[in-house]
């Protein structure tokens, strides 16, 4: 005889290994975004504009323009871009949906840009947000923090797996 909580894992093992692939693309998703955008900034853009990419000018320049665009995005956009990871964990409450385009914009263009340290925060709370939203319409059942642990377990996977 399994124990209830038991019985409720083992019920959650399909929608876990979905989760984890939709966390795993999410991410890669991103990542593929920021590495677009980044070989238009770095290498496209000044070789178009005739500047060398490692000229200490277009270095500085391009830091402060990124760093500026994600300021606006930060601050004018929906939600604010999510909470502020150097004030909030890395596992946190899910955030609203219509904050999710403007983190993931900040996070694409401060990856692109060169002034982000990496995705983890950001993308853990964008699939957060999303395992919770879908899931919680899915099976009402299920707590939010049921849904919060599987998306923080399938991001972390993804992020180190």
């Amino acid at each position: 005889m399994l124990h209830p909580r038991a019985r409720t894992m083992l019920i959650l093992s399909v929608p876990a290994i979905l989760i984890g692939i939709a966390c795993s693309l999410i991410l890669i998703g991103a990542m593929k975004v920021a590495a677009l955008l980044q070989r238009v900034l770095w290498s496209n853009l000044p070789t178009q504009l005739g500047i060398s990419a490692d000229s200490p000018l277009w270095i500085i320049a391009m830091l402060t323009a990124t760093g500026i665009a994600v300021g606006l995005i930060v601050r004018y956009s929906p939600g604010h871009a999510g909470p502020d990871p150097a004030t909030e964990s890395l596992i946190g409450a899910p955030i609203a949906t219509g904050a999710l385009p403007g983190l993931l914009a900040a996070l694409i263009l401060g990856l692109a840009g060169g002034v982000s340290l990496g995705p983890e925060h950001p993308i853990m709370v964008v699939n957060i947000a999303l395992a919770v939203a879908v899931g919680s319409r899915l099976f009402p059942r299920v707590s939010s923090l049921d849904w919060t642990i599987l998306a923080a377990s399938g991001t972390i996977g993804a992020l180190f797996g």
